[in-house]
């Protein structure tokens, strides 16, 4: 039987067995820390000299999370919690024998650094928290956390901390006003953990008994923080956030210009369990450019979500479907069909806890017409109705055309949602069913997607199988979708396609105790796709081996087997585009990382084998240099390699991207990224200086300059500029 049919059966079979067993806790019972008012005021200096952190409950006897899951964590950490009117405040002494190891001065850059943080679950529903956390020395860390798509670090919002270091700890103290918590005054238990990162031991360590296969922050494990009575509602919860920006910029065949712009940010408690967000004429000139993909596939890729305004509880909207398809992709506002920017009116959003069990999202934006396209008017309205860490949920879409103030009553898209899911208590098992359909002036066939899954996973054992089915009619105008477009490079066309498409992914670790290894990793994965008719399209199974060291150094290993068959030509070179057809080839990837820990650090890797009916050959180097803390400075080059038999050609795609990132404190950071793509076209430089003279507020200095690289006939290469702009811009948080 040949290895590619054989795969999924062996995955079957890794997938059901269940190797290892875990000690079970009950996690609100076992780990419980209580907390009592004060009225002695505190000062935020990181002393931990008021006598209430003498008097207050104190977690300790941390567990060790990695490299390996186990009792009565070294060194020691001891965490205190008290509060008053105003502010819940978090105490942390943290011993430590070894120097600090801080590798960025830049807030939200958490995970590489020495440094504690907390997760606050207020509703205790176990799949939602908000994280704050700080390094050794005094930088912030503020992130939501989701069940089903994880941290979100982009999210950042106004509290206070300091550290101190000594010769034999370091401690930290927080302030975290209750105004920017959303919760219930009738509860008196809340879901609570601690995670701790000790990078000179390559360590993580949680306050509670968080399971080897679960990441440190999920709050499916956390204790309970007990209240000796529950907070009370919280008024004046209204934050005003205006800007200003200036700036003078020069495009390519048009005069330097000179523009000025104002605005406004808002948010505002409703209770103290919904927030609303508003935003008048948004801008979004501080968010830091996208770094650019060299993209070796038939179709488009998918990019993070960074604005401010689309943020805290993002989950409610984009959670829906799975990486293939997604309804709601908040990056989509703000763009016309061809990825430029549009003006945004306005901007209102609702969202959070009707009830403990009951989350709700409603959101409505307009944006304004620009050269040929039209305005926009984008509603979204979610609710999300949990059972335990279970849930169903549901989420209507609306996109309306306007022109000259008159509805476009033919140009509207309209999508709805419904999924469930099912998720253990001890995070072992789940499972998930979705349905989706898309509303089109012009279609009223074939608009539908079904999705159904399930995953296991325990500290050895991972699994996950999931199955999609979207028909060719089905349209995401508010959303990302891959795979459904399919160029045609003979005819210069895109042709829709629907597809069904199956995925299965089985890994196996061992972690042992003793020795240098922290964990092999035996894994396999299989891809299926099927067109719409159920005829072949594509299979791709891959197996892999991961080494990881107690050092943080890594090696991965995997080897790919492909067979697909191209419904269409398609190029990726400038010769003749490859025929429509059926393709089989494979290749073997490699990658190393070196200990990050270091002040120089280093990772590289490469492939090389078939690609269609030709070969590929890749290769990656980044280098990074870091001068603690202040300083850090990378280099990255990518080579590709393509080659094809006659009459197919050649291409060799390079790309080239440099950061420097130089933090003068912890509140005035200078980054500069460089990139270059010759598959794009594109070298760029995006500078940016950033004051934070008061808490949240900011000054903005910012120059950027694009280039677009040009081929001449017969000749060479040229560069031609083709945006420059020098942008000030200043935000304070009222």
């Amino acid at each position: 039987m040949k290895l590619q049919r054989v795969a999924p059966f062996l995955m079957l079979f890794f997938g059901i067995q269940v190797l290892a067993q875990e000690t079970e806790f009950d996690f609100k019972k076992d780990f419980r820390l209580f907390i009592q008012e004060t009225t002695e005021a505190i000062t935020i200096d990181g002393k931990l000299d008021e006598a209430v952190w003498s008097s207050a409950d104190v977690g300790t006897n941390f567990w060790q999370k990695v490299p390996f899951f186990a009792e009565a964590a070294d060194p020691l950490t001891e965490v205190m919690l008290t509060y008053d009117d105003q502010y819940l405040y978090v105490a942390a002494r943290c011993y430590q024998t070894e120097d600090v190891i801080i590798q960025s001065l830049r807030r939200d850059e958490y995970w590489d650094n020495d440094g504690i943080a907390i997760i606050l679950d207020p509703f205790n529903a176990r799949i939602n928290a908000n994280l704050f956390g700080t390094s050794a020395v005094g930088v912030q860390w503020d992130a939501l956390f989701s069940q089903t798509s994880g941290i979100n670090a982009d999210w950042s919002n106004k509290w206070f901390v300091e550290t101190q270091i000594t010769d034999e700890y370091w401690t930290a103290e927080f302030a975290i006003p209750f105004k920017i918590l959303r919760y219930k005054t009738d509860m008196s238990e809340w879901g609570m953990n601690f995670v701790r990162n000790i990078q000179y031991c390559n360590e993580f360590h949680n306050w509670t008994a968080v399971p080897e296969s679960f990441w440190p922050p999920n709050p499916a494990f956390a204790g309970a923080l007990v209240w000796d009575k529950p907070p009370t509602k919280k008024s004046g919860n209204f934050n005003l956030i205006p800007y200003a920006t200036a700036g003078v910029s020069k495009t390519v065949n048009e005069d330097t210009k000179l523009d000025w712009n104002l605005g406004m940010d808002a948010r505002v408690a409703v209770g103290s369990s919904l927030n609303l967000d508003l935003t008048v004429n948004p801008d979004f000139s501080q968010i830091e450019v996208d770094e650019l993909v060299t993209n070796l596939t038939r179709f488009n890729i998918f990019l993070p979500e960074k604005r401010t305004f689309f943020l805290e509880n993002s989950d409610l909207f984009a959670d829906y479907g799975q990486p293939p398809f997604r309804p709601f992709f908040s990056r989509t506002i703000g763009l016309d069909e061809n990825r430029e920017a549009v003006p945004i009116l306005y901007g209102a959003r609702l969202t959070g806890n009707l009830r403990p069990d009951l989350r709700m999202g409603v959101m409505n934006i307009h944006s304004l017409g620009k050269g040929e396209s039209l305005g926009q008017n984008q509603s979204a309205f979610a609710m999300k109705k949990q059972f335990g860490r279970s849930f169903v949920q549901g989420m209507f879409l609306n996109r309306q055309a306007f022109s000259g103030g008159e509805v476009m009553k033919d140009d509207y898209g309209r999508n709805a949602s419904i999924e469930a899911g099912y998720f253990s208590d001890d995070g072992k098992i789940g499972a998930w069913v979705a349905g989706h359909t898309s509303f089109k002036d012009g279609f009223d066939s074939d608009q539908n997607v079904y999705n159904v899954g399930f995953n296991f996973q325990n500290p050895s054992i991972s699994f996950v199988t999931d199955f999609i089915s979207l028909q060719e009619n089905y349209f995401a105008d508010m959303g990302f979708l891959a795979r459904v477009e399919n160029y045609d490079a003979v005819r210069d066309t895109t042709i829709r396609e629907g597809f069904n498409l199956s995925y299965t992914s089985a890994d196996y670790t061992i972690r042992p105790q003793e020795g240098n290894i922290a964990r092999h990793v035996f894994g396999a994965e299989n891809l299926l796709v099927y067109n719409s008719d159920w005829s072949f399209n594509e299979r791709n199974n891959r197996f892999r081996y991961f080494l990881v060291l107690k050092s943080g150094q890594e090696f991965r290993l995997r080897y790919n087997l492909t067979s697909l068959h191209l419904l269409y030509p398609f190029a990726f070179t400038d010769a003749t585009p490859l025929p429509s057809g059926d393709y089989a080839f494979s290749d073997i990837n490699f990658e190393f990382e070196s200990d990050e820990r270091k002040a120089f650090s280093f990772e590289f890797g490469g492939s090389l084998g078939g690609f269609y009916n030709g070969n590929i050959k890749t290769f990656n180097v980044e280098a990074l240099y870091r001068v603690q803390p202040w300083g850090r400075f990378s280099l990255g080059y990518q080579w590709n390699d393509l080659e094809f038999p006659d009459p197919y050609g050649s291409n060799l795609i390079t790309a080239m991207l440099s950061k420097i990132e130089i933090g003068f404190s912890r509140n005035l950071l200078w980054t500069t990224l460089f990139q270059y793509v010759d598959q794009s076209d594109y070298m760029g430089i995006n500078s940016r200086i950033q004051w934070r003279f008061a808490p949240m507020s900011d000054l903005f200095l910012v120059y950027f300059d694009n280039y677009d690289i040009l081929n001449g006939l017969g000749g060479p290469r040229t560069i031609e500029t083709n945006n420059r702009a020098l942008v000030l811009k200043v935000n304070y948080w009222y």
